[in-house]
């Protein structure tokens, strides 16, 4: 019982000095992610987002499991409270991950709108499975 009173004390607190917290229906990195395709070498590794000064903070690390230098195409997609696009589309951003490194992706959202966002991604190596085929996806070439 006296941990439930520290716990609710500590919150209480942390509400008061308006510092963030964490929700416990945070969403995963997962359901933040849209991959074009299955990502063979390149995965996501972890996903980190603050706001500061009124504005999300995102930091996503990208891991290149490959002995082989991998091209990763990404962009975001920034949302509002109710899940609507209020940005214009992003052109794609090209990056060469080397092989066995991680390459830390930083933004900083455009408008204080920007409630979520969702980080869209895309290799050359991807593929895709219809039918139990296996086909290359299309990839942006700028």
């Amino acid at each position: 019982m006296k941990i439930a009173a520290r716990l609710f004390a500590l919150l209480g607190l942390l509400f008061a000095l308006g510092l963030p917290t964490l929700s416990a229906h945070a969403d995963s990195m997962a359901s933040k992610l849209e991959q074009l395709g299955e990502m063979t070498y390149l995965k996501v590794t972890d996903l980190r987002v603050i706001k500061r000064n009124g504005l999300l903070n995102i930091q996503a690390e990208v891991t290149n499991i490959s002995s082989s230098n991998e091209r990763l195409f990404y962009r975001f997609k920034w949302l509002d409270d109710a899940g609507f696009s209020i940005w214009d589309e992003e052109p794609w951003k090209p990056v060469v991950i080397y092989g066995k490194q991680k390459h830390l992706i930083t933004v900083v959202a455009p408008t204080p709108q920007a409630t979520d966002f969702r980080l869209v991604l895309q290799s050359p190596n991807n593929t895709t499975t219809s039918g139990g085929s296996s086909s290359t996806t299309t990839w942006p070439t700028e």
